[in-house]
């Protein structure tokens, strides 16, 4: 079966688009729209407050029903600016409904972060304020900050849940709690798929203390909270934001890296639409791709920061619905050869392996993880003109040459010289099996294997036609032969 068994090829009547073949009919979230996002619809109804907390898992949450929004509009290739003038001013903060607030610390605390929610998709930042301690200047930048760069980021879901269990007494008036806030931006299939479920959309955890007095809530600290359940803290917690939009792909900075929006949207857009090519051939279409460019420090702390500096970029999935790149902007930036291959690489991580959930995928498979990304990284180019080839070479002729294709694990403290040749010998399996039995198969292969869980043996006799042995030991022979 050199072209992999499952694709179908309909039939192109006269003046049909190009047809790009995918191993399985893409769900309807997974179709490209042409047309842009709606924009947000503004509520004003306050929403239910429940008479009894819901539960979540093994915790009790307390909160009031989810803040729903479409996701902002999608403009063309303009950036946007997060940053407006500042507004100073303390407006009274407006309920919208005559119902007295639940009579609890925690019962108080959601339902203003209920309607903090609710300022945030109607754009009424002085709402959106008026909870924060006006004698706390930097706390209030903060939440501006928030605020605006949501905004930015095209915010479409955001569902604060207070953990009632974690509300503590800390002096007279004064209280903690811990916060989960599930939440989705622009591009994401949050508001679009409707198989999704609360549990399975992106998170963040923050600690508050707040001072309720008289049924009214003043927020004075807030703080992000270590998860094992989340990568933190996301960027738009910490970071103002500015973003440029093309069609397939928006890019995000901070201040410092704002300059090279404009430089990087067209080629980070080429890459996008080399990986949709992919990304359909894996039945992982994606309605739009997001790129973060960090400063050092940003580097550092953003979805957990990277302490290795020399590391260029990295692909985070953070729930089904979400996968993101950030790239260390420090190494990338003054040689635009690896830029451009390093984006288009990680987009084809997002491309294979976007939506699945990293801990439960194992290191059996990084060999074919990032070779698929290499062959797509450098794609049209074929393996043999790569970088790695040189150290593809030295370890195929090498004193203990690989004797198979599926490699282990890179190890976390390889040297740079290990990395390259795992890097190299991945690639150079992905162009054998592209080679020998066809880019369809290949990436039949690829979803088999890396999205759907099969092992070696069944992938390769479904996708090839034949054992992983007898490809395994044909693509040794091809590597060496090439290298």
């Amino acid at each position: 079966m050199p072209d992999g068994d499952d694709v179908i090829t309909p039939a192109a009547g006269p003046g049909a688009p190009a047809f790009v073949p995918s191993p399985r009919v893409p769900d309807p979230a997974e179709v490209i729209a042409d047309a842009p996002l709606p924009a947000p619809v503004p509520s004003a109804e306050q929403p239910d407050l429940p008479a009894e907390p819901r539960r979540r898992g093994k915790r009790r949450w307390a909160g009031g029903v989810l803040a729903l929004a479409a996701a902002l509009a999608v403009g063309g290739g303009a950036a946007y600016v997060a940053q407006r003038e500042p507004r100073d001013e303390r407006a009274e903060f407006v309920a919208g409904s005559a119902e007295p607030l639940p009579a609890s610390p925690e019962g108080s605390l959601s339902a203003i972060l209920q309607l903090q929610a609710q300022a945030l998709f109607t754009d009424d930042e002085i709402s959106w304020l008026a909870v924060v301690d006006p004698d706390r200047p930097e706390l209030r930048t903060r939440y501006r900050t928030m605020f605006r760069s949501l905004r930015a980021l095209g915010v479409s879901f955001f569902d604060p849940l207070v953990d009632a269990e974690s509300v503590s007494e800390e002096g007279e008036d004064t209280f903690t709690a811990d916060v989960q806030i599930k939440y989705c931006l622009a591009g994401d299939d949050c508001v679009f798929d409707a198989s999704l479920t609360w549990d399975s959309l992106p998170e963040v955890f923050q600690e508050l203390t707040f001072v309720w007095r008289d049924d009214q809530v003043l927020i004075t600290s807030v703080a992000s909270k270590k998860s094992d359940e989340a990568p933190l803290p996301a960027p738009w917690e910490q970071s103002e934001l500015f973003v440029a939009r093309g069609k397939r792909l928006t890019l995000v900075a901070g201040p410092g890296e704002r300059k090279h929006l404009k430089r990087l949207l067209p080629i980070a857009e080429r890459a996008a639409t080399v990986t949709d090519r992919f990304a359909g051939l894996v039945g992982n279409l994606q309605r739009h791709y997001r790129i973060y460019l960090a400063d050092p420090q940003q580097w550092k702390t953003w979805y957990g920061g990277d302490d290795d500096s020399a590391m260029v970029g990295y692909t985070q999935t953070l729930a089904r619905p979400m996968t993101d790149v950030v790239l260390n902007m420090a190494e990338l930036k003054d040689d635009p050869e690896l830029l451009a291959l390093t984006i288009q690489h990680e987009l084809g991580h997002v491309a294979t392996l976007g939506g699945l959930d990293p801990s439960e995928s194992g290191r059996s498979g990084m060999w074919l993880e990032e070779g698929i990304a290499e062959y797509i990284g450098w794609y049209p180019q074929r393996a043999t003109a790569s970088w790695s080839r040189e150290p593809v070479r030295d370890a195929v002729h090498g004193s203990e040459p690989p004797n198979s294709i599926a490699l282990y694990a890179l190890a976390d403290d390889a040297d740079g010289e290990e990395a390259d040749a795992f890097y190299g010998l991945g690639h150079f399996a992905a162009s054998c099996l592209a080679d020998e039995y066809g880019e369809r198969a290949l990436f039949t292969f690829v979803r088999l294997y890396l999205r759907e869980d099969s092992d070696l043996d069944r992938a390769s006799e479904q996708a090839f036609g034949k054992s992983f042995k007898t490809v395994d030991k044909a693509c040794v022979a091809w590597i060496r032969d090439k290298a």
